[in-house]
């Protein structure tokens, strides 16, 4: 029998225990209910730039024509050869131009053909070598001003241009500078959605080599294509030739180079508007080419969802749509009436697209229909320093574009005038040059920068890209 001791030994225990549940009860609830310390620790890191590297563009030659007369309907022949310009940073580098072969034009010959400028390792800064070439041709075929941005070569990019419904052709130029072939595959997606081209797969380019492949062949009636290039092997220079006829008469050509990758925000510098002529962007017939619109695809083959914004040269928005993209199709948005000049256009989306823009140029008379049309794509951001080569062309301009919320002040040398250039929040800058300039920028870090040629009927604009990935800096995170 338990005795009175015992009882008060087990009565002070329980009580204890009690007391010892009821100061952990009261700290989990303090612990719940109290903030905790919050620890954060900010991984160390550097910014490192790569070995130099032979830096490499290409230009993508001169602009073809196909079906000149019925004995040679599939063969390209060029019209004639595109003026070059190129820019290094030191200018007295040493660069190099290497012609590439180009067997499928009957006149390379004469014309020549795509060319590859390099600099040796540590010769030229990095990402400071940039060449460019333009073209004015006049022909049955072909008519208006091309310029285009000699590129980097890559295994992945996407170019946005062109159609191939009734008066509209468009070639696809695949240059391989490389010491290896490569073997490239070109996807094409339309406003239906995927077209199937096996003839796209498998396309083999020899070093030093541009093969030619017809748009039309690939995707024959398509109003917006956008065109996927991948390729295994050597990386890729390609390019897209899009000219249009209407009737009898040729009414345009452009050369458009790769856009930017696939990103949820995409920024199109240098959209200049020639004519105030336009297409309500709600409208559903918006067809042919004679109006400002904006080419979008969301590749992830899911409905995206986007804002698209105009901002004129001051950072004001004039123009502003939502578009829902369908999944697995490229969409023309018709981006209204806007008055003529110098715009950016700022695409925010739920999901990556990538992006460009088409504006055109009237004739002159009672009636003016198309006479020459421009392809803006949508460009990367900055480095802090970029240069810049300006081919021949009329009217030509530098467009800087500044999608951040501050004033920014930029310095443009100019065959070694230096000047300083206000860039608005939000807006644009213009700045006069001419064929032949080398043009150094510093200070432009994540701005984003075309030049356009606009005089009489012609129209033209070519991207100022960022060096690709092998010269780029790279953010590094110790383990």
């Amino acid at each position: 029998m338990p005795t009175r001791r015992d009882v008060i030994r087990g009565s002070v225990r329980a009580v204890a225990a009690l007391a010892a549940g009821g100061l952990a009860a009261g700290a989990l609830i303090a612990a719940s209910t109290l903030p905790l310390p919050v620890v954060v620790a900010e991984p160390p890191s550097t910014v490192v730039q790569p070995a130099e590297s032979r830096q490499l563009r290409v230009c993508p030659g001169p602009l073809l024509s196909l079906a000149d007369d019925a004995a040679s309907a599939a063969t390209a022949r060029s019209v004639g050869p595109p003026a070059l310009a190129v820019a290094a940073d030191p200018e007295s580098a040493a660069i190099e131009q290497v012609p590439l072969d180009a067997p499928d034009n009957a006149a390379a010959a004469t014309d020549g053909g795509p060319v590859a400028i390099s600099a040796e390792p540590g010769a030229v800064l990095a990402g400071m070598l940039a060449g460019a070439q333009s073209q004015t041709p006049a022909t049955e075929s072909l008519l208006g001003l091309a310029a285009a941005a000699c590129v980097e070569p890559a295994s992945d990019s996407w170019l946005l241009a062109g159609a191939t419904d009734v008066g509209r052709s468009g070639l696809v130029l695949l240059a391989n500078p490389g010491e290896v072939a490569s073997t490239v595959d070109l996807r094409v997606v339309g406003e239906t959605g995927a077209v199937e081209a096996p003839s796209g797969l498998g396309i083999v380019v020899p070093p030093g080599s541009q093969r030619v492949v017809s748009l039309a062949g690939l995707a024959p009636s398509v109003r917006t294509p956008v065109v996927h290039v991948t390729s295994a092997g050597a990386p890729i220079a390609a390019a897209l030739q899009h000219s249009v006829v209407l009737g009898l008469e040729p009414a345009g050509v452009e050369l458009s180079t790769p856009v930017a990758p696939p990103a949820m925000r995409q920024v199109v510098p240098g959209f200049v508007v020639a004519d105030a002529r336009g297409v309500a962007p709600d409208d559903d017939h918006a067809e042919g080419d004679d109006h400002p619109a904006l080419r979008l695809f969301a590749p992830d083959q899911a409905e995206a969802s986007a804002v698209v914004e105009v901002h004129d040269e001051g950072g004001a928005v004039v123009s502003q749509v939502d578009v829902t993209l369908a999944p697995g199709q490229a969409t023309d948005l018709p981006l209204g009436t806007l008055e003529p000049g110098s715009y950016t256009v700022v695409v925010d989306a739920d999901a990556p697209v990538v992006a460009a823009a088409r504006s055109t140029v009237l004739g002159q008379g009672e009636d003016p229909i198309l006479a020459d049309l421009a392809w803006s794509v949508a460009t990367g951001a900055l480095l802090d320093r970029a240069a810049v080569a300006i081919p021949d062309g009329p009217g030509a301009s530098l467009r800087l574009s500044n999608p951040d919320d501050e004033e920014v002040a930029a310095t443009v040398t100019i065959d070694g005038s230096e000047r300083s250039v206000a860039v608005p929040a939000g807006g644009s800058a213009s700045v006069a040059v001419q064929g032949g300039d080398r043009v150094i920028l510093d200070g432009v870090e994540g701005m984003h920068a075309a030049v356009t040629f606009e005089g009489g009927d012609v129209l033209a604009s070519m991207p100022v890209a960022p060096p690709g990935p092998l010269d780029s800096p790279v953010r590094v995170f110790p383990q």
